[in-house]
């Protein structure tokens, strides 16, 4: 009977808003797209939050990394198709899978070289066409956008050789299926896409190949000490429990990516900065980065086996480049947002970099929150865009 039906659609629908009542988490009553995002983040809860929690509990972090990367692609099924007068295409260089963006007729003979984010684990190049289009357009250049390797299955350094061979091979031979001027390149990144592209600079550098004019860092990951700071405890007082980036994730895809056991104990530690010796905090060049290590809780002690190894890994420049040497390095642009629990080490980097005589932009957004570049139709998105462009015209 036709009131049946229509009683079925009611309970169905009654049932998931009082879900939705039930599990709703408040977004900060000032944080950009607010509409847009609580609909997103709590679908993304949904799926990658709580299934993930519970995959992760039955079948460990790998499997639930895995389902992170699936619930990541639904989004991206239907693929984005380039604008008039550009050429997408799939290349290899020196055996690593790329996009190639050519446009027509483009302004100028630059390069622009994208590394794509999540965590060093999760995301892939494709995800990112909708940026590179637009990209590309506004500057005026062709582009490339590198689909390195992931972890767990490729840990460091894996991912980042990868993106250095491509950037030294792009730079010191060219493309045939590119067109553009070699000493006219451009990097860029997001969150760990900004970690690699800064790694990739220092890398050149110490190599003496200064043959970048610039590079792009979009709220990046600079070194995996942070968990005390200031901008990982805002995540606990603002927004704490939403699905925006947040600590667990943090010390699960670092323990990924450095090849470190990812157990719920070892998360927990990480998350609590037990995987960070206090002595840090006092020995050049950590002190200035890794004051906040000092303010720990005493009963919070290190765990050693876990410091240990950290002390070897994460103080290396390649995977932290606020530690490394930056002097001599390109112009850099940095972005940061004020809802993000990478913000204190963007800013720490912005200013190492000019403190090192490093021609620097920073540019922050209170209101933004970590992913936001992703996000279409979003005033502080395209404040971000726009920063972007200005400053890749201003260097190619």
């Amino acid at each position: 009977m036709e009131w049946l039906y229509w009683l079925y659609w009611l309970l169905v629908l009654l049932f998931f808003g009082y879900s939705f009542y039930l599990l709703h988490i408040p977004l900060p009553h000032d944080i950009s797209d607010r509409s847009k995002l609580t609909i997103a983040e709590f679908l993304m809860r949904l799926s990658n939050e709580y299934l993930g929690d519970l995959i992760e509990n039955v079948f460990g972090p790998e499997v639930r990394n895995k389902v992170t990367r699936f619930v990541m692609g639904v989004g991206f099924l239907i693929p984005t198709l380039p604008p008039k007068r550009m050429i997408r295409k799939r290349i290899r260089i020196q055996g690593v899978s790329c996009i190639a963006y050519e446009i027509e007729k483009p302004q100028n003979d630059g390069l622009l070289i994208f590394i794509h984010g999540g965590g060093w684990c999760v995301g892939e190049a494709r995800y990112y066409d909708g940026i590179m289009y637009q990209l590309c357009e506004q500057i005026g250049c062709n582009g490339i956008s590198i689909d390195y390797r992931l972890a767990p299955e490729h840990p460091f350094p894996a991912g980042l050789d990868d993106c250095h061979a491509v950037v030294s091979e792009v730079c010191t031979n060219g493309l045939l299926d590119l067109p553009f001027n070699r000493k006219r390149v451009l990097i860029s990144g997001d969150s760990a896409g900004g970690n690699l592209a800064a790694v990739v600079c220092q890398r050149l550098h110490r190599e003496k190949k200064d043959i970048l004019k610039g590079q792009i860092l979009i709220y990046p990951v600079t070194h995996v000490f942070n968990f005390t700071s200031p901008s990982y405890q805002d995540y606990w007082k603002s927004y704490a429990g939403t699905a925006l980036l947040n600590p667990k994730h943090m010390a699960r895809w670092i323990l990924l990516y450095l090849g470190i056991e990812a157990s719920k104990n070892n998360i927990k530690k990480v998350m609590n900065s037990q995987h960070a010796l206090p002595e840090l905090a006092e020995q050049k060049p950590y002190s200035q980065w890794l004051y906040h290590l000092n303010k720990r809780k005493p009963e919070k002690l290190v765990d050693q086996h876990l410091a240990k190894q950290f002390i070897k890994l994460g103080t290396n420049p390649d995977v932290s480049p606020v530690f490394g040497d930056t002097e001599g390095l390109p112009p850099a642009l940095v972005l940061t947002a004020g809802y993000d629990v990478l913000k204190d080490e963007g800013i720490q980097y912005a200013n190492k970099l000019k403190k090192s005589g490093v021609s620097t932009e920073w540019r922050h957004y209170p209101r933004a929150f970590h992913g936001l570049f992703n996000m279409p139709n979003s005033k502080d998105r395209n404040e971000m865009m726009k920063a972007t462009v200005d400053f890749a015209k201003s260097v190619i």
